[in-house]
């Protein structure tokens, strides 16, 4: 009876793998990427690692706003359809979750490491979990970039990035740490949007909770597990 019941859920634990990892969002840039993100801007390319943090932090804001500027409507891409480089060049519109996935193909393109943030509003629901599970509490898609003097902010509807007024870079956790300590950042640029100034939670990994932005379409979330897993270690070194 107990060697019986092991396989059983040995079983469920390897079906339950098999559906995530069919599940995940697929991060690999394809031949498709890499034939339209050089369409963004003749400045995209793959960067020399001997690039200093401020010639860095110069070519990533290129990179956001050739997106910013390619897909200048705010008109969605609807739910079940592609949502790559591609996609987006082609409809000259895209939301914060569209434009966020595109500069993190082209950032990636250009040898950085990149990660996607979704941030969640808790200013209404004084709960982390309650935000998350709150259907249109307010929200945004971002990315993270790895500089070499830490993870910056780069936003996807405005042409801002998280430099401090010494034009160091303030990475999602540390943000959120300031706001729930009650501390001040000087910030370089004035912040664009109110969902920075006020409580809010974040994940890493999570690309949409109701599972229709990328395949297979379905109610499991949009899911990168890779990038998931920055919510368990330590996010300033890795």
């Amino acid at each position: 009876m107990l060697k019986n019941k092991s396989l059983y859920f040995i079983f469920i634990g390897i079906l339950i793998i098999f559906i995530l990892e069919k599940n995940e969002v697929n991060n690999t840039l394809t031949k498709e990427d890499k034939n339209y993100i050089p369409k963004y801007s003749n400045k995209i390319k793959f960067m020399d690692k001997n690039l200093t943090y401020y010639e860095q932090v110069k070519y990533i804001k290129t990179v956001q706003s050739s997106v910013l500027n390619i897909a200048c409507g705010n008109k969605k891409i609807p739910l079940r359809s592609k949502r790559e480089p591609k996609q987006l060049y082609i409809a000259k519109n895209g939301l914060c979750y569209d434009r966020s996935r595109v500069i993190e193909k082209i950032l990636r393109y250009s040898g950085f490491r990149t990660r996607h943030i979704a941030i969640y509003s808790t200013y209404k629901t004084n709960s982390a979990i309650k935000s998350l599970l709150t259907a249109k509490v307010d929200s945004h898609a971002v990315s993270e970039v790895l500089t070499k003097e830490g993870w910056m902010v780069v936003d996807s509807n405005a042409k801002w990035v998280s430099l401090n007024i010494r034009l160091k870079p303030i990475s999602i956790r540390k943000i959120k740490l300031s706001l729930d300590n009650n501390i001040s950042i000087r910030w370089k640029d004035k912040i664009p949007f109110d969902i920075y100034k006020k409580p809010f939670t974040y994940v890493y990994g999570l690309y949409a909770r109701h599972g229709e932005f990328y395949p297979p379409y379905n109610f499991i979330p949009d899911i990168n597990y890779q990038e998931f897993l920055y919510n368990f270690i330590d996010k300033e070194q890795n």
